[in-house]
């Protein structure tokens, strides 16, 4: 009986949420035009089934936890809705820069990646991990493991970011002057690792939020 009520008061919150969120997106991106219908609709989706799935993966297996709508729909720390906005963010870097993925690939077959800055090496160090985190989940079968890394991943491409201009514009006119190629390169690494482990965590990721 509490199994069947949980599952209708998941599915009323559901309905709910989805609801909501299409109206929270309409509002705040609506007006400026910058999400069509399908889009508004896909992140809707996304943020609402993805946000459940990551809270129930990101915890312990055999730990109990406590069943949060709350915590799980948090924007901040480690949730679906923050890492999922935090990599649709990281995929306008290149847009805002006028590269295409064909342009950037491009210039890495040209010349070796050069990274100096410490906060590039910490970010790239950081995704190199990725086959050792896929190893260890492997031998573990903690798939929170892999919900720790995307959250690590996302706190150093921060750090990168605020210490490394990835694009630099004229402060009078907002023109591009340089555009970094290596560390464009390097957003696109991130986001390519990030995606990777959504998609092994089962979870819709999008290209603009």
């Amino acid at each position: 009986a509490r199994m069947t009520v949980l599952k209708v008061r998941i599915k009323q919150w559901y309905q709910r949420r989805v609801r909501g969120e299409k109206e929270v997106l309409k509002k705040e991106k609506g007006g400026a035009g910058l999400l069509s219908e399908e889009e508004i609709i896909a992140c809707r989706d996304a943020v609402t089934y993805g946000c459940i799935k990551f809270a129930d993966l990101s915890c312990t297996r055999t730990n109990d936890y406590v069943f949060s709508f709350d915590k799980m729909l948090d924007d901040k720390g480690k949730t679906a809705v923050y890492l999922l906005y935090a990599l649709t963010r990281i995929r306008s870097i290149a847009r805002n820069a006028g590269k295409t993925n064909e342009e950037l690939m491009e210039h890495a077959k040209k010349q070796p990646l050069v990274l100096e800055h410490e906060a590039e090496l910490r970010l790239a160090k950081m995704l190199l991990r990725f086959p050792e985190v896929i190893e260890e989940i492997m031998d573990t079968l903690q798939p929170h493991t892999l919900c720790n890394f995307l959250y690590e991943i996302s706190t150093a491409f921060t750090y990168f970011y605020d210490n490394c201009y990835c694009i630099q514009k004229d402060r009078e006119t907002g023109e591009i002057k340089v555009v970094h190629m290596d560390r464009l390169l390097l957003c696109e690494a991130t986001a390519r690792v990030m995606e990777k482990c959504f998609n092994l965590l089962g979870i819709k990721t999008l290209s603009r939020m």
